[in-house]
């Protein structure tokens, strides 16, 4: 009896770290799976969680009818970055296939911009022509004078067009998280967004595409970003469709079939 006693316990506890290394799996998976479907995708590395990681819809590039991205336009990043360590960390570069590099700040202006001129133009102080001279009713020899030709305004200048870099700069402190290209959508206005004051904006410059396949809502670009401190990683960034575009229909009601059956019962009932 002992013996039989003994081998059932010793089979038991052989089986225990089976039991908890399949339970172990289920969780990991769990976690998994709930990473991806997190909007937009994400990764991690080191310290920081890169999160929503995706470029804006084409017609917020200034035409509200553009659906695609054309192969020499510019195309803006949007992520969020979130520091989980104690020290501060930058993202000091940007890599892809598919563009020539990045800049930050404001996109180029499309519009010429005139510079100020400092003083409006004068006429000359009249200059004495030196070849000859007039007569005088009297007789008297008088200089003939002639105007010099007031100097033109300087002509309008366009915006230079923004440098680009491998470098961005952009820190993200410790304990926090930094949003780029942060913005508020209205309905009324789904391409012309408002962009957050002091949010950083990152723009994929003179995108390399195929002319005759543009870059569209749902297709993606894969980009390396490297940190000072956590390093490099890879990721898709999703080109996202417009604000508002998917329209929900009326919620499905699962018992209304249910309830068309007691109508047409009691409707049967009343006409007995």
């Amino acid at each position: 009896m002992n013996r039989a006693l003994r081998a059932a316990t010793m089979g038991a506890l052989l089986l225990t770290p089976v039991v908890l290394t399949a339970c172990s799996a289920g969780q990991v998976n769990q976690t998994s799976s709930q990473n991806r479907d997190k909007v937009g995708p994400s990764a991690e590395v080191g310290d920081l969680d890169l999160r929503q990681v995706g470029i804006v819809n084409p017609c917020e590039a200034g035409d509200e009818d553009a659906i695609a991205y054309e192969d020499g336009d510019d195309a803006e990043l949007m992520l969020t970055i979130a520091n989980g360590g104690r020290e501060d960390d930058t993202l000091v570069g940007i890599e892809g296939d598919v563009f020539d590099g990045v800049y930050v700040g404001e996109p180029p202006s499309a519009s010429p911009v005139p510079t100020t001129s400092a003083a409006p133009p004068t006429s000359a102080a009249p200059t004495t022509s030196a070849p000859g001279t007039t007569e005088s009713p009297e007789g008297t020899e008088s200089p003939e004078t002639t105007a010099t030709p007031s100097t033109p305004s300087a002509a309008p200048t366009t915006s230079a067009a923004p440098t680009t870099t491998s470098d961005p700069d952009i820190t993200v402190p410790a304990g926090s998280s930094v949003t780029i290209g942060l913005r508020q959508y209205e309905e009324e206005r789904p391409c012309d967004p408002e962009i957050e004051a002091d949010t950083p904006r990152l723009f994929l410059a003179d995108l390399d595409v195929d002319p005759d396949a543009p870059l569209t809502a749902s297709q993606s670009v894969t980009l390396t970003l490297t940190f000072e401190n956590a390093g490099e990683v890879t990721v898709q960034a999703v080109v996202a469709g417009p604000y508002g575009a998917t329209e929900r229909g009326p919620a499905f009601d699962f018992h209304g079939e249910e309830h068309g059956a007691e109508s047409g019962e009691e409707q049967d009932t009343e006409a007995e």
